[in-house]
């Protein structure tokens, strides 16, 4: 059961007439009102991969305008008139009002999940980001609903990378009997305002550091490679790295986890114009997990950084070597029949349809078969070779194409015909993504 709760802020002499009063009064009908508060704080569980909810129950606290709001451990039941009641509401519903004046034009079609959200979610989003772009410590907002603040606060936090400083936030409700009449919400901040004026300075740096290699004649699927490429050569995969929930780890610190590489590809791709937006769900295992959904060329495609930065290795009772790189592109720009084999889904908001394969990278780069294709299989491995790469990785359509091409290349030793001046062949193979993978030795 929730513990009620009241804000401190009466003297100790009202206080004690305020008990006395409850205690003489103890049989009034039950139509008197009394205003109790509840402070709810909402804090991520340290993960892995991406942080969590849990609705943690604290008792009220007394606050000043000075300071942001401090734990107490004792809980307190204050009494006050319908009439003192109705006049700060009033004074509530004002302050709403002028917020909301402030908050037009405050996004753009880069805010994912605000599009997806009805007027009045708008108005709640509209203020939540008001408040933690101004670093605000508490504000009453525009619901009384503790479950869509939460959702909203999440489309808030998909739709803005650059909000690093915010990790949760805290809520105190204030009720009559059994409905709540406001809530006043409180950001759970992990830098100083200055420190977060200083960051953003080094932040601004990094980006353009990135961002100044990328030619405006581009296609949109050679920007999101060369981004996706940029995260992984420069970024080590390290549980212990510190903010790695957010921007930083990748853009100043170099190491990070699944929800710091996917925030960054989200703020780069934004900062070039591009539509990306956040995804996070569960993987294989039961493991949470954050990645990409991005559009490319007007088709919608999902992108995991994260998993394209790990050496890969496919073992099989034929294969007679270890394969590896840097780099896995199975999950740049992929739809959504191959993300949901490893990847499901949990969002606020309903997620774009993602069924086109015309972006994804071994189509682009011509290393996707239909059928067994020599001309295809020569040109493959021609240009890997004039690119110095190590690898060469063919994907196949289908169960059938894969078993012909596995048969022409390994069975029958066609292989050689592609790979001259070797002898011997280093390969593995992935018969689940129907896919062949072969060193190229020098």
């Amino acid at each position: 059961m929730k513990k009620l709760l009241a804000v401190l802020g009466v003297s100790s002499a009202i206080l004690l007439g305020l008990l006395a009063h409850m205690l003489i009064e103890y049989n009034r009908p039950a139509e008197d009102i009394s205003q109790m508060t509840a402070v709810i704080e909402v804090t991520p569980i340290a993960s892995p991969a991406i942080p969590t909810k849990s609705v943690v129950e604290e008792p009220t606290v007394e606050r000043t305008n000075n300071n942001p709001p401090q734990d107490s451990r004792n809980d307190t039941i204050v009494e006050s008139s319908e009439k003192q009641w109705s006049v700060e509401l009033e004074q509530d519903i004002k302050n709403q009002e002028e917020q909301e004046v402030s908050d037009a034009q405050t996004h753009d079609e880069f805010s994912y999940a605000y599009g997806k959200l009805n007027d009045s979610e708008k108005k709640l989003y509209d203020s939540l980001y008001t408040i933690t772009t101004d670093y605000k410590h508490e504000a009453v907002v525009p619901t009384t609903d503790p479950e869509v603040l939460d959702r909203v606060f999440n489309c808030v936090m998909m739709d803005h990378p650059e909000i690093f400083y915010v990790n949760g936030y805290k809520y105190t409700k204030y009720t009559v009997g059994d409905t709540i009449k406001r809530i006043l919400f409180s950001p759970s901040y992990i830098y100083s305002a200055e420190e977060v004026s200083a960051i953003n300075g080094d932040l601004h740096s990094a980006i353009q550091a990135i961002l100044g290699n990328v030619y405006a004649d581009w296609s949109d699927y050679e920007k999101i490679k060369y981004i996706y490429d940029v995260l992984i050569y420069n970024t080590e995969y390290d549980l212990n790295a510190e903010d790695n929930q957010n921007i930083i780890s990748v853009l100043l610190n170099g190491r990070s986890v699944c929800q710091g590489y996917a925030k960054t590809m989200q703020l780069l791709l934004n900062s070039m114009g591009m539509q990306c937006t956040l995804a996070t769900g569960y993987v294989t295992g039961g493991e949470r997990h954050a990645w990409n959904v991005v559009m490319a060329d007007g088709e919608w495609y999902y992108v995991d950084v994260t998993w394209g930065d790990a050496s890969f290795i496919l073992s099989g009772e034929e294969g007679n070597g270890e394969v590896a790189s840097k780099i896995n592109y199975d999950y740049l720009l992929v739809p959504y029949r191959e993300i949901s084999l490893t990847h499901a889904l949990e969002v606020p908001v309903d997620m774009p349809d993602c069924t086109s394969l015309n972006d994804n990278y071994y189509v682009k780069e011509g290393l996707y078969f239909l059928s067994y294709n020599t001309d295809q299989l020569r040109a493959a491995f021609d240009n890997a070779m004039a690119r110095g790469e190590q690898t060469v990785t063919i994907k196949c359509s289908d169960e059938v194409v894969y078993k012909q091409v596995y048969t022409e290349l390994i069975d029958n030793q066609h292989i050689f015909d592609f790979i001259r001046n070797n002898k011997d062949v280093a390969y593995s193979y992935n018969p689940t993504a129907n896919k062949l993978v072969f060193a190229l030795k020098r």
